[in-house]
């Protein structure tokens, strides 16, 4: 069984924004620094595109009742390794305390939109 979780601007394309599965996990597809009400992408630098990618992200658990604490996963993908600390020192605004926060990983790879720096994708736990 699984709830599909769309943003309303999303486009027409094969795959969904989010998914819950079986009431357990929630799987969010990478987000880049797009506002998800106009499906508009936000350009800007490193800082700018990781605050509103996480933004992104918070924006689809909160539509479950749940917040970045129920995050288990992180996937991190950057245009440029070299952007690796500025994305982090902002990252870890979002998940400050190293205790509580998730596995992550960081790639280094080319999007199709050369403006994209950084897109995540989260695998978060559900109630």
């Amino acid at each position: 069984m699984k709830k599909i979780i769309s943003a309303p601007s999303r486009p027409k394309a094969h795959y969904n924004n989010a998914v819950a599965a079986e009431g357990k996990f929630l799987f969010i597809a990478t987000q880049p620094s797009t506002d998800w009400e106009t499906g508009t992408f936000l350009d800007g630098d490193i800082y700018f595109q990781t605050q509103k990618a996480l933004e992104n992200i918070v924006y689809f658990l909160s539509r479950e009742n749940i917040t970045l604490d129920n995050v288990v996963k992180m996937g991190i993908f950057l245009a440029d390794i070299n952007d690796f600390d500025a994305m982090n020192e902002v990252y870890n605004r979002f998940f400050p305390d190293p205790e509580t926060a998730p596995v992550r990983f960081t790639l280094q790879t080319p999007f199709p939109n050369k403006k994209i720096k950084v897109e995540f994708e989260a695998i978060a736990v559900l109630p």
